[in-house]
């Protein structure tokens, strides 16, 4: 079965992993590093499944019940912020002390494994140094906020946004009507998990209707309303950022080419033309500010903060 065929894009990173498993050259340890929700956890399970199915026949019968005794796969435990020290001590390590049970390798997973804490990080590098011969640990990192010497122990490889078209067309397959799937694709801004979520979401009038108030708001010049905004933000953080970067988008196009035919959001022509003041290269740096502080949704950084912050490079940009 190959596992790989339900990843969308990232060809690069997959045809490169089906080549190690191939030519049987699987390193002992892999970093897959990039934004979240483009595909890499998928892929992640996709090689451990190829990896255990190569010595065990039989593993799909496993996968389906997700109980392969040969895969372990690490998360943050609810209701904390951190992978802690003892997930890696008492979890990780003595489950990969045993040698396999049915395939040749065992396989472990650390998802967001940015999120580990630095006793936990120093705890996985002891065993980076010396991994049994049969395992196989790949980390799942939506950036590279962690230790040198853990990178330079991983074989990298780098994963990237999804292109519209990707996601549009994945979308399609999925029986999403067209128009929908299409601006699905776009408010994603290279995230098919969020393209996914705005499809689902049943409030997205209400999540528009936010996003462009709190873009009129802070073109009106008052500091105070980024105390606001900051507020409003917090009924959907992540989902609503993405709606104020498309609607910033929209507006530098409509500026630049006057077109309505070319906006994601027909609704961000009215924004902009009340917007009259709004400069092209202040709102490009604004979207490159935003789209970095959103980065800190998934970290332990308190949501309301990074709203303020979001808010507070909007409030800059129409000054």
């Amino acid at each position: 079965m190959d596992y790989f065929s339900a990843i969308v894009g990232q060809n690069r990173a997959i045809e490169q992993l089906k080549k190690s498993v191939k030519h049987n050259s699987v390193s002992h340890a892999y970093l897959f590093l990039g934004p979240a929700g483009i595909g890499k956890m998928l892929t992640a399970e996709a090689l451990a499944r190829t990896v255990i199915q190569t010595g065990d026949p039989d593993a799909g019968l496993y996968f389906k019940e997700n109980l392969h005794p040969d895969l372990l796969i690490i998360n943050r435990l609810e209701n904390k912020t951190l992978i802690g020290k003892e997930q890696i001590t008492k979890e990780m390590e003595p489950w990969l002390g045993l040698k396999p049970y049915r395939a040749a390798r065992r396989v472990v997973i650390i998802r967001d494994s940015q999120s580990m804490s630095q006793e936990a990080a120093n705890a996985l590098l002891k065993t980076l140094e010396e991994p049994p011969d049969y395992a196989l640990i790949i980390l799942v990192a939506d950036d590279s906020n962690l230790l040198e010497t853990i990178m330079s122990r991983c074989q990298l490889l780098r994963f990237f946004p999804l292109l519209d078209h990707e996601i549009e067309n994945y979308l399609l397959s999925r029986g999403i009507e067209p128009e929908k799937a299409k601006n699905a694709s776009c408010l994603g801004q290279g995230s098919i998990s969020l393209a996914g979520r705005f499809v689902e979401e049943e409030a997205l009038q209400e999540i528009w209707s936010i996003a462009g108030t709190i873009i009129e708001q802070m073109a009106g010049g008052r500091r105070v309303e980024i105390f606001n905004a900051a507020e409003q933000m917090e009924h959907n953080p992540d989902l609503i950022c993405n709606m104020l970067v498309t609607i910033l988008r929209d507006i530098n196009i409509f500026k630049e080419t006057g077109r309505e035919e070319l906006l994601t959001l027909s609704g961000s022509r009215r924004i902009a033309e009340l917007i009259q003041d709004a400069r092209t290269l202040q709102l490009m740096e604004a979207i490159e500010r935003i789209m970095f502080l959103k980065t800190y949704y998934r970290t332990n950084v308190n949501s309301l903060l990074i709203n303020m912050n979001i808010s507070y490079e909007l409030w800059k940009a129409f000054k």
